[in-house]
C-alpha cells in the first residue's frame, strides 16, 4: 500500500471531500515529509509549523508565492509571471522589502481603525441578511451574503465607492484560479485578464484624481507615494494593495463560508446563537481554528537545516499547512471537535505567526463575529437544502455554493 505522503494529490476530489483526514494521515507519518506530487516538503505538525513561521532566517518567504507552474503560456502573455501582483506581495517578501511593504499598511489595521469601521459592517450584514429571500424561498447564501459582505467591507476600508464592491469580488476570486490545477486554459487566461484589469485600476488611482477616494488605506498610500511619506514604488503599491484585497476578501469569504456550513449543520448551536446565548469571542477563536480558509503557504530553505528531526537540504521548498497544524492532536485535544471554551484555541496558526502574521487579523475576527451575531438572529430557521462541495486545492479551503432556505 502506498504511504499517505505518496498518495497525496492536491488536485484530487479527495483533497476537498476528506481534506482533514488526508492531512492527518500525512502528519501521522511525519510532521515534515517530502510529497512527490508537490515536489515540496509538507510541514503539518503544529510545533513544526510554528518553528518555520518563527524563523525567517532559516525559512524564507521570498519568491515562494508565484503563479503555479501548471499555468498555460497564454495566461502569461496577458499578465506576466513576474508582474507586480506577484513580485511585490507581503506574503512572499523578506527582510527590508517585507518591512517596507508591511509598514506602509500598518496604520490602517489598528484596532481603533477596525472599531471605526464596525458599525458600517454591522449595517451591511443586517441589510444583506434582510434581503436574502426577496427573490424566492431558496437562495445561494454564498452569493447573496457570504461573498458580498467582505467585498463591501474592503471597499469601505479602501475608501472606495461601495459600488465597486462587486468588482473587488471578481478580482479577488481571480487570484484563486492559478492555485486550482486542471482548469481549462480559458479559465487561466480569463483570470490573467482580471489581474491586468486590477493592475490598471490601481494605477489609475495612483496617478489620477483622488476626489472619489474617501479616507482609507488607498488614500493614505497614494498621498504617501506623492508626498514622500513612504518610499514604495508604483509597482510596489499595486502589489501591496492586491495583497490586502486578496487577504482581506478571499480568505474572509472562504472562512465565513466554511464556518457557516458547520453552524447550519449544528442546529442546537445555531438556535443558541439565534437566542443570543453564546459567548461569541471564544466561539470565534474555536471556529477560526477548525475552519480556517488558509490550508497552507510556502517557504524555502536557503541553507540545509533540520526541522522536527528531519534533514532539509539547501534549496528545499516547503508547503506549510496551517490547517493541518490547527488540528494536530499534539497541540489540541480531540482536535476535530468543536469546543466553545477550548483551552489554547488562540494558539492556532490560522493567522500565521511571527513577522508574517496576518496584518488584518482584527478585521477578519470582527467580520466573523458580526456574521455570528446577525445571521442566526435574523434568520433563526435558516438551513441547508443541498450538498456543499469544496474546491480541491491545497492553498485555500472554500465552499463556493451554500443552498439555503428558511
Amino acid at each position: 500500500m502506498p504511504s499517505a505522503v505518496d498518495s497525496f494529490d492536491p488536485a484530487s476530489p479527495t483533497m476537498a471531500a476528506d481534506r482533514y483526514a488526508v492531512l492527518a494521515a500525512v502528519r501521522s507519518e511525519s510532521p515534515v515529509a517530502f510529497v512527490p506530487a508537490l515536489q515540496m516538503w509538507a510541514v503539518t505538525g503544529h510545533d513544526a509549523v510554528r518553528e518555520v513561521l518563527s524563523d525567517s532566517r532559516r525559512f524564507r518567504s521570498g519568491g515562494t508565492y508565484l503563479p503555479s507552474q501548471h499555468l498555460p503560456a497564454a495566461s502569461f502573455v496577458v499578465y506576466p509571471a513576474d508582474g507586480p501582483l506577484w513580485r511585490h506581495s507581503m506574503v512572499s517578501a523578506d527582510d527590508e522589502q517585507h518591512r517596507r511593504l508591511r509598514t506602509a499598511m500598518t496604520r490602517a489595521f489598528t484596532m481603533r481603525q477596525v472599531r471605526t469601521l464596525e458599525p458600517a459592517v454591522l449595517a451591511d450584514a443586517e441589510a444583506l441578511a434582510g434581503e436574502l429571500f426577496v427573490d424566492g424561498p431558496e437562495v445561494d447564501l454564498f452569493s447573496r451574503f457570504v461573498r458580498p459582505l467582505p467585498s463591501r467591507t474592503i471597499a469601505r476600508f479602501f475608501g472606495l465607492p461601495i459600488g465597486q464592491a462587486p468588482r473587488f469580488s471578481g478580482w479577488s476570486d481571480s487570484f484563486l484560479v492559478p492555485q486550482v490545477p486542471g482548469l481549462p486554459e480559458g479559465a487561466y487566461v480569463a483570470a490573467a485578464r482580471q489581474y491586468a484589469e486590477f493592475d490598471d485600476y490601481v494605477r489609475s488611482i495612483i496617478t489620477g484624481d483622488l476626489s472619489d477616494v474617501g479616507p482609507g488605506i488607498v488614500h493614505d498610500l497614494v498621498t504617501g507615494y506623492r508626498d514622500g511619506t513612504h518610499d514604495l514604488t508604483q509597482d510596489e503599491l499595486v502589489g501591496d494593495i492586491a495583497n490586502v484585497l486578496f487577504a482581506g476578501h478571499e480568505t474572509t469569504v472562504s472562512t465565513v463560508s466554511n464556518l457557516l456550513v458547520r453552524l447550519l449543520r449544528d442546529r442546537p448551536l445555531w438556535a443558541a446563537l439565534a437566542a443570543g446565548k453564546v459567548n461569541l469571542p471564544p466561539l470565534v477563536d474555536e471556529l477560526l481554528r477548525l475552519d480556517t480558509s488558509g490550508v497552507g503557504l510556502f517557504r524555502r530553505c536557503p541553507e540545509s537545516t533540520t526541522l522536527a528531526g528531519v534533514h532539509l537540504p539547501a534549496g528545499a521548498r516547503l508547503w506549510v499547512s496551517f490547517a493541518a497544524a490547527d488540528r494536530d492532536p499534539a497541540a489540541f485535544d480531540d482536535p476535530d471537535d468543536l469546543q466553545v471554551l477550548r483551552p489554547r484555541a488562540t494558539e492556532a496558526m490560522t493567522f500565521g505567526h511571527g513577522v508574517h502574521r496576518c496584518i488584518g487579523t482584527a478585521l477578519a475576527r470582527t467580520q466573523v463575529r458580526i456574521v455570528l451575531q446577525v445571521l442566526p438572529r435574523l434568520a433563526p430557521s435558516l438551513h441547508l437544502t443541498g450538498p456543499v462541495q469544496e474546491v480541491p486545492n491545497f492553498i485555500i479551503r472554500t465552499t463556493p455554493r451554500l443552498p439555503v432556505a428558511l
